[in-house]
């Protein structure tokens, strides 16, 4: 997990790496901080030409909000701090989570990109596991299971190329 993103804020270019975002988020939803990683290093790169994003220029449309989605985006940009994020989880677009959708949309400077977690990436079952987990209805080896699934995700997320664990569209205009 040393993979450095630059994020700016102003004049202010901070290294971030997913260690960072671990020990701001101090638990253990890394698929969510994992996402989020990718998301703003795939949009760094894409609309920001690999210039860093000026994160308080960032809004979001997220089709979910678990606890490592929302210290992810919010280490990385401050967009539920700034009120730049709006949650849907109505979105009926990518797999289906325990609450909402794996669909993420980045706007900066006029233009959006869209990344949708591809299928099969978490696995049958994990969604109805976490509901459990989140109501804590999971037993120590159920707990155990959650716990290896989502350091899983997190992994095979950020070792693959994003296009595969995502699809990917645009820049458009926003």
């Amino acid at each position: 997990m040393t993979e450095t993103l630059q994020i700016a804020d102003g004049p202010f270019v901070h290294a971030v790496t997913m260690d960072d975002l671990v020990k701001y988020h101090g638990r253990d939803f890394l698929n969510g901080l994992a996402q989020a990683f990718v998301v703003i290093r795939t949009a760094t790169e894409r609309l920001g030409g690999g210039r860093p994003l000026d994160r308080r220029r960032i809004r979001l449309l997220l089709g979910l909000d678990p606890p490592g989605v929302l210290d992810g985006f919010e280490y990385l940009t401050r967009a539920f701090t700034d009120r730049r994020v709006i949650v849907d989880r109505r979105i009926g677009i990518g797999p289906e989570s325990f609450d909402g959708h794996y669909y993420f949309e980045v706007q900066y400077e006029g233009r959006r990109l869209v990344l949708v977690l591809r299928d099969g990436i978490i696995p049958d079952g994990y969604s109805q596991m976490a509901r459990r987990g989140f109501a804590r209805l999971l037993d120590p080896e159920e707990e155990r299971r959650w716990s290896a699934g989502k350091r899983d995700i997190a992994e095979r997320i950020l070792a693959a190329p994003v296009e595969e664990m995502f699809h990917v569209t645009g820049p458009h205009p926003a």
